[in-house]
């Protein structure tokens, strides 16, 4: 065949260009491979057969197992090609040599293990629970849109990925697996791996239920299934499942079976918030549990209710988790929702109502309950002690107690239970009429004295009222307080004259029946007082001085005027009166006369 000088230039300049451009190096004998997993396929005494063995013609097909982090020097090539001339080979193996030795030393030190991130601390009832980083799926998410086939492609491999595992297993907590974008439970089923698995996170699933009595949780100890949407859960967990940690936050599920977690017995967190649920399931556990139900907006009160009685269990935010209760209930006095809050303290007073060894137990109840929004008001718990022949108040009351009402007993002294003990603290109105009460100086300095709005202390055995406090907790007249007194038998004396009684008069808007209190040592009331009667001193002899120091100075004024005569008759007489002629002389007289 016969080529044209064209042809023939072409053929010169192709040998001409492969010496020019260096080939990429390849590793010689005894290298390591940067990247490569510690394994026999890639053990460096594992001699490889020599490089100058290898075809030029191959090298573009010859692929070596590399890293990103894996970064070699261009080089001159280590292929031996054919050549005319010897120089350029001996020059290739120098250099090639030269690289080897820096590439050795370069890559000697084994690259450093990522370490996991550090875990945000996270509550008691979280420790057995497994949730799987946002931006691992995210990241799964992103391969997949890289590795997207095209649309020819797209119909049959999005048939065959039905039937694929869809789950990872998490890159630093073991036999802990998560899923992403699961669209049939097959996606979850075919891993292979299933059975070992301990915690599984399952993020944005879409289907129309599942079933918990599915075997694939039946080994699970922690399982999520969140941000997803799922109308309503199937079936129970098998019995005695080893579960501790369950969450179906954030799925729209608005159904979930009665028994779905009733053979649970390790449950200690259940989160099922931002659902559109109305009851939780039951267990016949008596161990501690919480419970996340909050984003509920559909949940029903009574059946909450029932369940906070019956069983044991903490609820996460329950002053921001409502439910919709039953408009027959008598403890409620609006239309709207009622914090899970609330009725933990409807609870709380009825279950701590006071019980009096050897005089009988108090009565609790929980009344007016004002609803809100999220505004809401103090629970009232009213506590009932009266008529029990008490001596002294109770030890404890329930946490949230706003009425103590303590009538028709035996009660001598009020104590230090308004200064130190935390129960008394919130207590907003006091009923203690037909006791024995000595003194009100008990609540001085109390929050009690505060805050109350209404004090009932009439026929008690009050001495004194200590106008000076509570005159202080008084002097807003516009929160309404009152303080009834009625029948009590005061030490009156003058200063009840003077300064009680304009004291009352003052306040009589914040204390009513004023007129109505006595006196113990006078027949009297209080308002009838009068100063000029009460403030009358006894006889004494100080009342006399006046008397003996006007007879002094009248005998000094006859002392003097009897002198003043002598002097006179001396004058005009010349002798002196009998008195002073008869007195006798005098050592002055003696001198005078010399």
């Amino acid at each position: 065949m016969m080529f044209s000088r064209k042809h023939g230039a072409a053929w010169v300049f192709i040998p001409l260009l492969l010496l020019a451009c260096p080939a990429k190096a390849m590793p010689q004998l005894g290298d390591p491979i940067l990247g490569a997993p510690e394994d026999s396929s890639y053990s460096t005494s594992a001699a490889p057969e020599p490089a100058a063995e290898i075809p030029a013609s191959s090298s573009e097909n010859t692929r070596l197992p590399t890293t990103e982090s894996s970064v070699m020097t261009p080089t001159a090539a280590v292929t031996s090609y054919p050549s005319s001339t010897t120089t350029s080979t001996s020059t290739s193996s120098s250099t090639t040599s030269t690289t080897t030795t820096s590439t050795t030393s370069s890559t000697s030190t084994t690259p450093a293990v990522p370490e996991p991130p550090a875990a945000p601390e996270q509550p008691e009832y979280l420790k057995h629970c497994f949730y799987a980083e946002e931006s691992l799926c995210q990241e799964s998410h992103n391969q997949e849109d890289e590795a997207r086939p095209d649309d020819e492609q797209a119909a049959e491999q999005a048939q065959n990925s039905l039937n694929t595992c869809h789950c990872k297993e998490h890159p630093f907590k073991p036999n802990s697996w998560y899923c992403c974008n699961i669209t049939q439970m097959t996606m979850i089923s075919s891993c292979s791996s299933k059975s070992k698995w301990i915690n599984l996170h399952v993020r944005n699933m879409t289907l129309e239920s599942v079933d918990f009595s599915n075997p694939i949780f039946r080994s699970l100890q922690s399982l999520a299934i969140t941000d997803g949407n799922i109308t309503r859960l199937l079936g129970a967990f098998p019995r005695m499942s080893a579960l501790k940690c369950l969450n179906i936050s954030n799925n729209n599920i608005t159904d979930i079976p009665a028994r779905a977690v009733k053979d649970v017995p390790h449950l200690e967190f259940f989160g099922m918030s931002h659902n559109n649920l109305s009851v939780v399931p039951h267990r016949n556990q008596n161990k501690n549990i919480t419970l996340d139900i909050s984003g509920n907006m559909r949940m029903l009160c009574n059946p909450l209710n029932e369940l906070i009685y019956n069983e044991s269990i903490n609820f996460v935010n329950p002053e921001h988790s409502y439910c919709q209760y039953n408009a027959t209930r008598q403890w409620f006095q609006s239309t709207d929702k009622v914090s899970v809050e609330q009725l933990e303290n409807r609870k709380r007073c009825l279950t701590n109502c006071p019980s009096i060894p050897n005089h009988g137990n108090c009565r609790c109840k929980l009344e007016n309950i004002m609803i809100i929004q999220d505004n809401q008001s103090k629970p009232q718990c009213h506590v009932d002690c009266s008529n029990l022949n008490l001596v002294e108040l109770p030890q404890r009351l329930p946490d949230n107690t706003f009425v103590l009402n303590i009538t028709n007993n035996r009660i001598t002294s009020l104590g230090d239970h308004f200064q130190t003990n935390p129960t008394y603290h919130n207590i907003n109105r006091l009923v203690a009429d037909n006791n024995q009460i000595s003194s009100m100086y008990e609540f001085e300095g109390t929050k009690f004295i505060e805050t109350f709005q209404r004090i009932y202390m009439r026929n008690n055995s009050l001495s004194k009222i200590p106008e000076y406090f509570l005159n202080n907790a008084l002097m807003d007249s516009g929160l309404g307080r009152r303080i009834y007194l009625a029948g009590n038998r005061l030490q009156c004396d003058c200063n009840s004259a003077k300064t009680l009684q304009n004291w009352l008069k003052e306040r009589s808007s914040d204390i009513p029946d004023y007129m109505e209190i006595r006196c113990r040592n006078t027949a009297q009331s209080v308002i009838e007082l009068q100063e000029a009667k009460l403030c009358q001193s006894p006889p004494d002899w100080t009342d006399y001085i006046y008397y003996l120091i006007a007879a002094e100075v009248i005998l000094l004024l006859a002392l003097i005027a009897k002198v003043s005569y002598d002097y006179w008759v001396f004058k005009t007489a010349g002798y002196l009166p009998w008195p002073a002629s008869k007195m006798p002389k005098l050592p002055c007289d003696w001198l005078c006369e010399s």
